[in-house]
């Protein structure tokens, strides 16, 4: 559904949060790192290494620091928690699920910690806030950017990738498109709709960029779910041809990284 005031797409009626975790944990699995099997999951291991890089260079580039305190909300299985605590960053992780928060502990002796202890925290702790494809799964959008205001410091900065709704993928799928992801993605969002949103709540925007494999992974995935044969040469013919367009139209982006720096 679309919003005719706000122009914000949504999922109507979606699950409810104890509902959600059947379709969580669907890609478990492979979150946790066990041994990939198939050419496609070998390439989601390689790009998810490379991305790491990527995602250490956004937020030290943006912030200006090569440490300081960091918050990375929806951790998932710690592997970009551990990257940045080996970088010199302190790094608090909040991470929902309890199989996620266990693996980081026995893989990187990271402890996580559930979303309700994200309460306990001190306001103006964070330097960085980092949320990785996790903001359009929030059943409190605008609840969770308060509590983020309030835990950055002066002139800290919040990052944020998500899918892009008017990427060349997106609108050559259309509904077939898989970074809709439903029921899980409860929010779609492009630049301009995210921005706005995030702008009411004390923030803004200073710097976006594109996420690179994003479009080769999507494009492929989206293949398989329709049972395309030689999927993986078409999505990633198909990524190849995003990923161009992209390099001048940046608002084609299949995903986008939006940097936010909290107004005093």
């Amino acid at each position: 559904m679309r919003c005719p005031s706000c122009g914000m797409v949504y999922t109507l009626d979606p699950p409810s949060e104890d509902e959600m975790k059947r379709y969580d944990k669907l890609n478990l699995k492979l979150m946790l790192g066990d041994d990939p099997k198939g050419i496609t999951n070998k390439l989601y291991y390689y790009v998810r290494h490379r991305m790491l890089r990527k995602k250490a260079h956004i937020v030290e580039g943006q912030s200006y620091r090569t440490g300081g305190t960091l918050l990375n909300y929806g951790a998932k299985t710690g592997f970009f928690s551990n990257f940045m605590e080996k970088r010199g960053w302190k790094v608090t992780s909040i991470e929902k699920y309890h199989e996620e928060r266990l693996f980081s502990l026995e893989m990187f002796h990271h402890r996580m910690f559930d979303v309700q202890e994200m309460e306990r925290l001190n306001p103006e702790t964070f330097d960085v806030i980092t949320l990785w494809h996790v903001f359009e799964h929030s059943h409190d959008p605008y609840g969770l950017l308060e509590r983020f205001y309030n835990l950055l410091r002066p002139n800290g900065i919040l990052i944020m990738a998500c899918p892009n709704i008017c990427s060349t993928d997106a609108m050559h799928y259309g509904a077939d498109w898989a970074a809709y992801d439903v029921p899980r993605h409860l929010w779609h969002f492009n630049p301009t709709s995210l921005n706005a949103l995030v702008h009411k709540h004390g923030f803004t925007m200073m710097h976006r960029e594109r996420l690179d494999f994003d479009c080769f992974y999507i494009s492929v995935l989206t293949e398989r779910y329709k049972n395309h044969k030689m999927a993986l040469l078409r999505g990633l013919f198909f990524g190849l041809h995003c990923w161009l367009v992209s390099l001048t139209k940046l608002d084609k982006s299949s995903s986008l990284v939006y940097v936010f720096r909290k107004r005093r």
